[in-house]
């Protein structure tokens, strides 16, 4: 039997969304397949609190900025005394923390990072020449943030490899037994096509976009309910309470069910026909994998990584990003084709099932650090 390794995941982020949450199901993944696995986040953090709960070792520290003298020592202890072999950072504003612990504590251990997000500015001055020198491994979420990665960074073209977020198959699976429950509880009639959303209350995830495409299919006659699952999150609650407003200016209360946030995901999307993802800029779209491995169809904006999820016109319609009429028409064509929605609900499976196994790219994380050892 192949030995546990001792794994060291960071995250020091204080918002929740899709890195956070990544950053999480990871840590859970690697543990769950016996591996010592602990995670660094910040204190008070909603990813700090949720894994807590899950049992996960977590040490929290107050890591904002880049400069942390007191901070590095004592994660240099930690990295001694725990015998971590591999450094994950989820976050790449954590090599900073991280470079300088792992240097202090006397030892050579690999540094992975993913990288969830592309940068606008150009990392190539000496404080990143010398962070970068030390990461063994960059994980690119999707093809444009590999490319961004190589614009953006000092880093070797060699140490770069595209890396896609992945789903647990076992939890994101077609549940029809769900389907009723969950619409009875939002008052949805039997017949009624309902399209669903989920993300962050945050701008540019096209919630402005949603809710004028829900007016204007109204007002073509079109019937269907919007269940919009997520909320704000650090810092956003004001945007929240815009958006809550525009569904009153736009008078399509009536056709649009806030749930914020949620924790049973999978029953929810089970309630779905169509999974809407207006976003205006994405790096990947971990969404859009978790719909598709329930078997919906989905209508997305051909932002950036969602290029490398949906296949348009087979597993999915794809739109222009900021423009809502353009997603009423995509939604419309959806509702009006039911063969059409369960022909992409079965591509989209099978998609997803090729590429975005979880199972499948933990083996493949697991082989990369041992190979870094």
């Amino acid at each position: 039997m192949t030995p546990d390794l001792h794994i060291l995941q960071t995250c020091f982020s204080p918002s929740w969304g899709g890195l956070e949450m990544q950053a999480l199901e990871i840590s859970r993944a690697l543990r769950d397949r016996g591996h010592t696995v602990s995670l660094a986040a910040l204190p008070g953090s909603r990813l700090a609190e949720e894994a807590q709960q899950l049992h996960i070792p977590t040490v929290t520290l107050p890591v904002h900025g880049y400069f942390h003298p007191g901070l590095v020592w004592r994660l240099a202890k930690f990295l001694r005394t725990q015998h971590i072999q591999i450094i994950h950072c989820q976050h790449s504003r954590d090599i900073a923390t991280l470079v300088p612990a792992m240097q202090l504590s006397g030892r050579s251990i690999p540094i992975v990072l993913s990288k969830r997000m592309g940068s606008y500015i150009s990392k190539k001055d000496l404080f990143h020449r010398y962070t970068y020198r030390h990461v063994r491994r960059v994980l690119a979420i999707s093809n444009v943030i590999h490319r961004n990665v190589l614009a953006t960074t000092p880093i070797a073209p060699d140490r770069v490899v595209t890396f896609f977020d992945a789903v647990d198959l076992r939890k994101f699976q077609p549940l029809p037994g769900k389907r009723e429950a969950i619409r009875n509880m939002f008052g949805v009639p039997e017949h009624t096509v309902v399209i669903g959303f989920v993300g962050r209350m945050s701008p540019g995830k096209g919630h402005e976009e949603l809710l004028y495409s829900a007016g204007l299919l109204r007002d073509r006659g079109t019937h269907a309910r919007f269940l919009v699952i997520g909320d704000a999150s650090h810092g956003e609650e004001e945007y929240a309470r815009t958006i809550r407003t525009l569904a009153r200016t736009l008078d399509v209360e009536d056709r649009v069910a806030f749930a914020g946030y949620r924790t049973d995901i999978p029953a929810l999307m089970a309630s779905f026909d169509i999974l809407a993802f207006p976003s205006h800029a994405e790096s990947f779209g971990v969404v859009l994998i978790e719909a598709m491995a329930m078997g919906l169809p989905v209508v997305s904006t051909n932002s950036d990584g969602v290029v490398d999820i949906v296949v348009d016109g087979q597993s999915g319609i794809m739109v222009p990003r900021q423009d809502a009429r353009a997603l009423a028409d995509g939604l419309e064509r959806m509702i009006a084709d039911p063969d059409m929605r369960a022909r992409m609900g079965r591509a989209g499976r099978a998609r997803v099932e090729e590429l975005f196994d979880q199972e499948k790219q933990i083996s493949r994380l697991e082989q990369l650090y041992r190979e870094l050892l």
